[in-house]
């Protein structure tokens, strides 16, 4: 009687497969996560006030790069005086760098001004100095890196905590901005402010940058492994 055994050639050629799968799985997998921040919901402040935030990373990587562009075409003169935003975790566990406009940082805990005793965990100011030297406006967007303590995944912000405003509402992200236009944007008010706040939640591609897809886990890729073993053992059991 023929002793049925897997040949080593066959074991190695399977072992070699799950390998490969499992480098797969070390692959970056990109994410990006978005925002529109937009206000102010108060009588007395400017309406059609916005604000989209990028930020693209991804999960082998601790870097994220965020960018801030207020895209508000009724407010031609807009410029954002703060910009505020919580993550999960300890504000320590955050790094932030290479700013352009390059006077531009970020401080914690914020002071948030305008926002009705909203809280935020970060606050990004506008620096003093000469006029216009750093203003971020419709066509000049603020950039910055943010560097974690360990890696990133969607989870760091979309389970970030939300900042609630007695009067202008609530979001993870926030936003004050300076020098609006007032005739036509306060809705029936006779006291319109020149400044509004903005807020905004983060919304996520749920991984793969858009359509990379889910990659298996390592665990899985080892018993795929180990199924595939199996399975030229149970053929070569059944030939013999």
């Amino acid at each position: 009687m023929k002793t049925g055994r897997i040949s080593t050639s066959a074991f190695f050629s399977a072992s070699a497969l799950a390998l490969a799968l499992m480098s797969q799985g070390a692959h970056a997998i990109p994410f990006t996560i978005t925002s529109q921040l937009s206000g102010d919901i108060r009588p007395d402040s400017p309406d059609n006030l916005f604000i989209n935030v990028t930020i693209t990373g991804d999960t082998t990587s601790n870097v994220a790069l965020w960018t801030v562009d207020i895209n508000s075409p009724l407010h031609p003169n807009a410029k954002l005086d703060e910009f505020y935003f919580n993550l999960t975790g300890l504000a320590s566990d955050y790094v932030f760098s290479n700013f352009s406009p390059v006077d531009w940082a970020i401080s914690a805990p914020a002071t948030v001004q305008g926002a009705g005793g909203a809280a935020f965990m970060f606050e990004a100011l506008d620096p003093a100095g000469p006029p216009n030297a750093a203003d971020v406006t419709n066509t000049v967007n603020l950039t910055f890196t943010m560097t974690a303590s360990s890696l990133l995944t969607e989870a760091v912000f979309l389970d970030a905590p939300t900042a609630l405003s007695n009067d202008a509402g609530s979001g993870q992200l926030g936003a004050h901005l300076q020098s609006l236009t007032t005739a036509g944007n306060c809705g029936n008010s006779t006291n319109c402010s020149d400044s509004g706040f903005l807020f905004g939640n983060y919304e996520g591609d749920g991984g793969g940058g858009g359509g990379g897809g889910n990659i298996p886990e390592p665990a899985s890729l080892l018993l795929m492994g180990a199924g595939l073993v199996g399975f030229g053992l149970a053929r070569r059991r059944k030939s013999a």
